[in-house]
């Protein structure tokens, strides 16, 4: 390929919403530009090309505004962290020597049109945009985008008739009949696709059409007839022009080594990993200069006396110790055997004891992972700690754990000053951190709570060994019996857990409607494929239920089993932090988070998590209909406010109003329902979404829907506004502050779209949701001390507390549990906790 020509506003737009967040060391939004270059980089590799133009959209009207005022109206406004990387990539591409071009009063695919018509070399466009599709011809490809922007369909004029059902140049024909909504082209009203293909294949275009309008019949014919000025209209704004003057010539095209310029920038920017693919030579400019000094420890003695004389240390706790204390960097050197001069691993804690047991500050990467880590050596730390993992959730969320190799890279810090790298992010971050607003979330709940959770994971969950080894048992003569029944459908032994054998099984032999076509030509078997076809056959509800009983066989039981043979009868759970978008904490090792409460199984298996003490319980309290409450509250609606405030039974309320009846009146199946709209409307469900649940048409869930609204005008009112400040702002926040950015709010694409209002909907109440555990969990474990009680905080799932305790204290840990889940203050409607107690997990319910 020699000439590639891209559409420089289509792909950054496809590579923002395809791209996490990402920033540059000065907080500047880098992602859209960074995904740009990788396929800039990818587009060299593959197709070699000699010459290359990106081309960009002005601000001002084009001439097809001329023609009509309406083209492109109604698009939503670019969000700030995209409108910013515009400028950013033409400074890149500068920098790069890579050519860039707009002109005012055409548009970006104007130039490549003209670019790909006047010049006859070999060429490949590069677009997110179907428009350009008029332009593939024997010399000219075009690789549209699918997925991010890596992944491409390429069309050229053997394939793309094949595909469309039309000729290359007849895309602007097809436009003018069915119109384009995304640029507000009309086209024939009343006319879609399917009637646009047949009408362009039979008479190839729009001008030959209305010579033999008279062939046309009935409501047709009447369509074109009348609308014929906006098919005229609508071809000639689809069109592109293509015989702008050349302005930049072909050899200010071609591509240029990358030099210094390029270089510095991308360091700037914090693109290392990419000069490394580059195979740059990164030596001496890579980081930031680091003026500090470095110094080698192999005295215990003297790393002990230089941190007592600080008050401030930074700390790299790896596969080598290094700490920074504002003025110069430490390693400390172990020795490998006793005749190497170094520290021995012995004397850490002589070393680090003392400056975590005083009232000095420092930085961690990770304070809970540190704690762990320091106390093999039985080092508590006391000291203030500032934590740069929370610190970048917070501030710029990745949902990846973080390595002080990953910092280093991301903010161009050498990792040979780990300590030092780590105090100055710290730094950055807390700037951050003060300018989004959130220094209140970082001090008063997400650092304490990094205390309670590491308490909680330390004290555990005691099991019954006995109980799981029956369980196991239980469950293998379950699974036996099962694929007996399963056998005696089938005829023949098959590998349930086989999808292509379930596949061929399900949808050729036994012939069932509705399956899934796979790409690779069979059927899905996903759980959510074959629920909905559980009453096409008996045998499609016994496979749920053998996947459902093996799952929690394998996942739970057996691996809990392993565990209590391997480190004893306590279950020791990991607390994630920093991994949820919405601030939830997610558990790990095992998951018991995610122990089904539904199932009658999921249920008996929390008979296994028992008390610690002899004849002790276990006490559980969780949040009655918070998310709903949250909702009341936040939208200010009168009627949901007085009915939590009257105990009314919001379900059976809500019932009454959507199906027009006294309360008293509300059918247990109606009641059902009316649940599935109350908590459907949190998420933001859509009248399709509703209908699958409620097994119901999409009309009838859409009019509970419309109904529910009609009653409760001020929750759509809330809704609505919430789905708009994302748009405006790009993210959405809780009621402490927590941000989360939507990216897909303003996305081209409907269904990204949305998901992104669903989540700008969701997502203050369910994270609010989240802030109020996590201060209730702080509030709680601090009782329990204050108390001085035995009682254990045990572990958070959802919306409810769990706490081991002896007989004794049970009703002073009820009392707690409800009084300090409850006091947490909201505008108009009080927080309700529901407690409970048993000898067990399963009997709290």
């Amino acid at each position: 390929m020699e000439l590639v020509l891209i559409d420089g506003n289509s792909l950054i737009n496809r590579a923002f919403y395809a791209t996490p967040l990402l920033t540059s060391p000065d907080g500047t939004p880098t992602n859209a530009v960074y995904a740009f270059l990788n396929m800039l980089f990818k587009i060299e590799k593959d197709l070699s090309p000699k010459y290359l133009l990106v081309a960009f959209d002005r601000k001002e009207p084009t001439f097809r505004h001329k023609e009509y005022a309406g083209y492109k109206a109604g698009r939503r406004p670019m969000p700030t962290e995209l409108a910013v990387q515009i400028p950013l990539l033409k400074e890149v591409l500068d920098a790069m020597g890579i050519a860039h071009y707009e002109k005012a009063g055409f548009e970006a695919d104007d130039i490549i049109g003209s670019y790909a018509k006047q010049i006859s070399l070999s060429t490949a466009i590069f677009t997110g945009d179907r428009d350009a599709f008029q332009l593939v011809d024997g010399h000219t490809s075009v690789y549209f985008t699918k997925r991010g922007i890596t992944e491409t369909d390429v069309y050229d004029v053997n394939n793309f008739k094949e595909k469309y059902g039309v000729e290359p140049q007849q895309v602007i024909d097809l436009k003018a009949c069915m119109g384009d909504q995304s640029d507000n082209i009309k086209g024939i009203e009343g006319v879609g696709e399917k009637t646009a293909l047949s009408l362009i294949s039979t008479y190839s275009s729009i001008e030959n059409l209305y010579k033999h309008t008279d062939e046309l019949k009935g409501k047709l014919k009447e369509k074109v007839e009348n609308g014929k000025e906006s098919a005229f209209l609508s071809k000639k704004l689809a069109t592109i022009c293509d015989s702008m003057p050349l302005e930049l010539p072909l050899e200010s095209l071609e591509i240029k080594p990358l030099g210094e310029q390029a270089k510095r920038l991308f360091i700037k920017l914090g693109f290392l990993n990419i000069l490394k693919k580059l195979n740059f030579d990164l030596s001496g400019e890579e980081e930031k200069k680091t003026e500090i000094e470095k110094i080698i420890l192999t005295d215990s003695g003297k790393a002990k006396e230089i941190l007592e004389k600080s008050d401030f240390v930074s700390f790299v706790f790896d596969d080598k110790i290094n700490f920074y204390n504002g003025e110069k960097e430490y390693e400390i050197a172990f020795t490998q055997n006793f005749l190497d001069e170094g520290i021995s691993p012995e004397d850490v804690s002589v070393i680090f004891k003392d400056y975590f047991a005083s009232e000095k500050k420092c930085v961690l990467l990770d304070k809970k992972k540190t704690r762990r880590h320091l106390e093999k050596y039985g080092i508590k730390i006391n000291c203030f700690c500032d934590d740069v993992s929370i610190l970048k959730y917070l501030t710029a969320f990745t949902g990846r754990e973080l390595t002080i190799n990953g910092l280093c890279e991301e903010y161009s810090y050498s990792p040979d000053f780990p300590a030092y790298a780590l105090n100055e992010i710290c730094k950055t971050l807390k700037q951050e951190l003060k300018t989004q607003d959130m220094e209140k979330l970082y001090y008063d709940m997400e650092l304490p709570l990094c205390d309670v959770l590491y308490e909680m994971e330390n004290v555990g969950f005691k099991v019954d060994e006995n109980c799981l080894n029956k369980m196991s048992v239980s469950y293998n003569e379950k699974l036996k019996n099962l694929l007996n029944e399963i056998y005696t459908y089938t005829g023949s032994e098959i590998n349930v857990n086989s999808p292509k054998q379930l596949s061929d099984l399900l949808f050729v032999k036994l012939g069932l409607k509705g399956g899934k076509k796979l790409k690779t030509g069979g059927y899905s078997t996903k759980a959510e494929v074959l629920e909905k076809l559980a009453d096409a056959h008996p045998l499609v509800a016994l496979i749920l239920e053998y996947r459902k009983v093996a799952k929690l066989k394998s996942t739970y039981i057996d691996a809990m089993i392993e565990i209590v043979k391997k480190s004893g009868d306590i279950i020791h759970t990991t607390f994630n932090q920093t991994l949820t978008s919405t601030g939830r904490l997610s558990s790990s090792e095992p998951n018991l988070q995610n122990i089904p409460v539904r199932s009658e199984e999921g249920k008996e298996l929390r008979k296994a998590f028992i008390s610690r003490f002899e004849n002790g319980c276990i006490v559980s309290s969780d949040y009655s209909q918070i998310e709903l409450r949250l909702l009341a509250d936040f939208s200010g609606c009168k009627a949901l406010i007085k009915a939590f405030s009257d105990g009314v039974d919001i379900h059976a309320l809500t019932a009454s109003r959507v199906f027009n009846k006294p309360v008293e009146s509300v059918t247990s199946e109606e009641r059902r329902s009316a649940k599935a709209v109350n908590f459907g409307i949190v998420y933001g469900i859509s009248g399709f979404g509703l209908g699958e649940n409620l097994k119901i048409s999409t009309k009838s869930a859409q009019n509970y829907i419309d109904k529910y609204f009609e009653h409760y005008p001020e929750v759509k009112a809330y809704m609505e506004s919430n789905v708009e400040y994302a748009r405006k702002n790009g993210y959405v926040k809780t009621f402490m502050g927590r941000k989360r950015y939507i990216k897909e709010i303003n996305s081209p694409d409907k269904n990204l779209r949305a998901f992104g209002e669903r989540a700008s909907m969701n997502m203050p109440l369910q994270g609010s949701s989240a802030d109020i555990i996590k201060l209730a969990m702080i509030k709680v474990f601090s009782r329990l001390q204050k108390e001085n009680l035995k009682a254990k905080l045990v572990l958070q799932i959802h919306d409810e507390l769990v706490v081991d305790c002896p007989k004794e204290e049970m009703q002073i840990v009820e009392k707690i549990l409800k009084e300090e889940m409850e006091s947490i203050p909201l505008t108009s409607v009080k927080l309700e906790a529901d407690v409970n107690s048993g000898n067990n997990w399963y009997e709290v319910k």
